[in-house]
Protein backbone atom coordinates (compact mmCIF):
# COMPACT_ATOMS: atom_id res chain seq x y z
CA UNK A 1 0.00 0.00 0.00
CA UNK A 2 1.19 3.71 -1.11
CA UNK A 3 1.82 6.26 1.57
CA UNK A 4 0.07 9.18 1.67
CA UNK A 5 2.38 12.04 1.26
CA UNK A 6 2.61 14.28 4.40
CA UNK A 7 1.99 18.00 4.84
CA UNK A 8 5.53 18.86 4.37
CA UNK A 9 6.30 16.83 1.58
CA UNK A 10 3.48 18.13 -0.12
CA UNK A 11 4.79 22.31 1.08
CA UNK A 12 8.19 20.93 -0.38
CA UNK A 13 7.20 19.84 -3.52
CA UNK A 14 5.09 22.94 -3.92
CA UNK A 15 8.11 25.45 -2.73
CA UNK A 16 10.01 23.44 -5.59
CA UNK A 17 7.84 23.96 -8.12
CA UNK A 18 7.50 27.91 -7.55
CA UNK A 19 11.01 28.52 -7.10
CA UNK A 20 11.98 26.50 -10.62
CA UNK A 21 8.82 27.48 -12.08
CA UNK A 22 9.03 29.77 -15.25
CA UNK A 23 7.27 33.37 -14.85
CA UNK A 24 5.36 35.33 -17.30
CA UNK A 25 8.47 37.96 -17.70
CA UNK A 26 10.68 34.32 -18.34
CA UNK A 27 8.27 33.21 -20.80
CA UNK A 28 7.99 36.76 -22.51
CA UNK A 29 11.62 37.05 -22.62
CA UNK A 30 12.00 33.87 -24.36
CA UNK A 31 9.17 34.76 -27.01
CA UNK A 32 11.54 37.87 -27.42
CA UNK A 33 14.59 35.89 -28.31
CA UNK A 34 12.87 33.27 -30.49
CA UNK A 35 11.20 35.94 -32.20
CA UNK A 36 14.51 37.77 -32.76
CA UNK A 37 16.26 34.80 -34.11
CA UNK A 38 13.55 34.03 -36.76
CA UNK A 39 14.29 37.65 -38.17
CA UNK A 40 18.00 36.69 -38.30
CA UNK A 41 16.64 33.40 -40.21
CA UNK A 42 14.57 35.10 -42.37
CA UNK A 43 17.09 38.62 -43.26
CA UNK A 44 19.86 35.88 -43.85
CA UNK A 45 17.48 33.09 -46.05
CA UNK A 46 17.21 33.49 -49.66
CA UNK A 47 13.97 34.46 -51.11
CA UNK A 48 12.42 32.74 -53.77
CA UNK A 49 13.21 35.59 -56.30
CA UNK A 50 16.85 35.18 -55.54
CA UNK A 51 16.93 31.05 -55.87
CA UNK A 52 14.93 31.62 -59.32
CA UNK A 53 17.00 34.77 -60.62
CA UNK A 54 20.33 32.63 -59.25
CA UNK A 55 18.70 29.79 -61.32
CA UNK A 56 18.21 31.73 -64.40
CA UNK A 57 21.53 33.04 -64.34
CA UNK A 58 22.75 29.55 -64.33
CA UNK A 59 20.72 28.38 -67.17
CA UNK A 60 22.33 31.46 -68.97
CA UNK A 61 25.77 30.11 -68.40
CA UNK A 62 24.84 26.16 -69.38
CA UNK A 63 24.89 24.88 -72.89
CA UNK A 64 21.75 24.10 -74.85
CA UNK A 65 21.46 20.76 -76.26
CA UNK A 66 21.42 22.23 -79.61
CA UNK A 67 25.27 23.69 -78.48
CA UNK A 68 26.59 20.74 -77.02
CA UNK A 69 25.32 18.67 -80.19
CA UNK A 70 27.08 20.82 -82.88
CA UNK A 71 29.79 20.73 -80.17
CA UNK A 72 30.00 17.16 -80.63
CA UNK A 73 29.06 16.65 -84.52
CA UNK A 74 32.19 19.12 -84.93
CA UNK A 75 34.48 16.70 -82.57
CA UNK A 76 32.68 13.68 -84.29
CA UNK A 77 33.99 15.31 -87.88
CA UNK A 78 37.55 16.01 -86.88
CA UNK A 79 37.47 12.60 -85.48
CA UNK A 80 36.63 11.25 -89.12
CA UNK A 81 39.23 13.09 -90.51
CA UNK A 82 41.87 12.04 -88.28
CA UNK A 83 40.94 8.18 -88.82
CA UNK A 84 41.02 8.96 -92.52
CA UNK A 85 44.79 10.59 -92.14
CA UNK A 86 45.90 7.81 -90.13
CA UNK A 87 44.41 5.15 -92.70
CA UNK A 88 46.12 7.38 -95.27
CA UNK A 89 49.22 6.89 -93.34
CA UNK A 90 48.77 3.29 -92.76
CA UNK A 91 48.86 2.60 -96.34
CA UNK A 92 52.31 4.57 -96.75
CA UNK A 93 54.15 2.56 -94.28
CA UNK A 94 52.73 -0.32 -95.42
CA UNK A 95 54.00 0.73 -98.96
CA UNK A 96 57.31 1.18 -97.98
CA UNK A 97 58.34 -1.94 -96.31
CA UNK A 98 58.48 -3.46 -99.96
CA UNK A 99 62.05 -1.26 -100.91
CA UNK A 100 63.19 -1.29 -97.15
CA UNK A 101 63.62 -5.01 -97.52
CA UNK A 102 65.21 -4.28 -100.89
CA UNK A 103 67.62 -1.65 -99.32
CA UNK A 104 68.20 -3.51 -96.35
CA UNK A 105 69.45 -6.89 -99.09
CA UNK A 106 71.51 -4.46 -101.49
CA UNK A 107 72.99 -3.06 -98.52
CA UNK A 108 73.99 -6.28 -97.33
CA UNK A 109 75.47 -7.00 -100.70
CA UNK A 110 77.53 -3.71 -100.90
CA UNK A 111 79.10 -4.78 -97.76
CA UNK A 112 80.16 -8.43 -99.11
CA UNK A 113 81.84 -6.48 -102.37
CA UNK A 114 83.44 -4.08 -100.10
CA UNK A 115 85.15 -7.48 -97.65
CA UNK A 116 85.76 -8.95 -101.15
CA UNK A 117 87.32 -6.00 -102.60
CA UNK A 118 89.40 -5.10 -99.30
CA UNK A 119 87.58 -1.67 -98.53
CA UNK A 120 87.67 -0.98 -94.96
CA UNK A 121 84.34 -0.49 -93.40
CA UNK A 122 83.33 2.29 -91.26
Amino acid sequence: MEKEPTIIEVHELLLHVVNNMATKEDIAAIREEMADGFADVRAEMATKKDLADGLAAIREEMATKTEMSAGFASVRSELSEVKERLGDVEETIESLSGPTVEIDDLSGRVRRVEQQVGLSVS
